[in-house]
């Protein structure tokens, strides 16, 4: 599948929409018809339910759960094996969550988002692509140009972030009497970095199919937060982690 972007979105956001990123894309355009499948079934089921008045019940215990071996009473009884938990997930106490971009802002101060979340002290932040984020203008594109330069540790998001540690810890002086961050630059490798994927009912705004039909926004926020930082999580040693937002229950 051939995929067009938006406007001059291309030449914007080049470090973003990059061609291997693009690439990936492409590759994984072959899940966007089992998507719009999984949605139109979905929208049958509830309009069903609707005309019967069909209450919705517990899942049969014997049934086993699309897209995977697992029966319901199984998944219920805890008798499945799951991916092992990888260290900087162990501990997750204390998480945060928001999006990692201002509206209508320019790079220096919408990555202040970022170096808040990074220096919060959270075991983990969950970088909301979705509900939190917001889709005004190319909001999603700068989330994702925000995240890339953060986890890069780009320069000017190191700048940005010494400067936001000052103020938290000016503000702690004043409120607690201490300064809350000891070494800005080594907090910001505490906190397990989550990114949330917009879920699969909606369409990217920026990308669709050449033939002019829509393209899946979970495929799009995936991809180029996974193509564009997977080889510097890979050399920090942090895990790529992903949030799935549900879509209230597969069936």
């Amino acid at each position: 599948m051939t995929l067009e972007v938006r406007d001059n979105l291309g030449e914007r956001y080049p470090d973003v929409l990059t061609p291997e990123a693009m690439t990936a894309m492409a590759a994984l355009a072959s899940f966007e018809e089992e998507r719009r499948a999984v949605m139109d079934a979905r929208i049958a089921r509830r309009a069903r339910r609707a005309r019967d008045r069909e209450r919705i019940a517990f899942l049969d215990p014997g049934l086993v759960i699309p897209g995977s071996e697992i029966r319901v009473q199984d998944a219920r009884d805890g008798r499945f094996v799951g991916s092992e938990i990888p260290p900087d997930l162990e501990r997750q106490w204390l998480q945060g969550t928001g999006p990692g971009a201002k509206p209508n802002a320019p790079v220096g101060k919408s990555i202040r988002n970022v170096a808040y979340a990074l220096l919060s002290g959270a075991d983990g932040w969950m970088f909301d692509g979705e509900d939190a984020l917001g889709q005004v203008t190319s909001m999603s594109l700068d989330n994702q140009r925000n995240l890339k330069l953060a986890i890069a540790k780009d320069s000017l998001f190191l700048e940005v972030a010494e400067h936001v540690a000052g103020e938290m810890n000016r503000w702690g002086e004043d409120f607690f009497g201490h300064r809350i961050i000891d070494d800005w630059s080594e907090q910001l490798d505490f906190t397990t970095k989550i990114f949330r994927a917009r879920g699969l009912h909606l369409d990217d705004r920026h990308l669709r199919s050449a033939d002019g039909s829509g393209f899946s926004a979970s495929i799009v926020d995936l991809v180029l937060y996974v193509v564009n930082n997977y080889r510097r999580l890979a050399e920090s040693g942090a895990s790529i982690v992903l949030y799935l937002p549900k879509i209230q229950t597969a069936e």
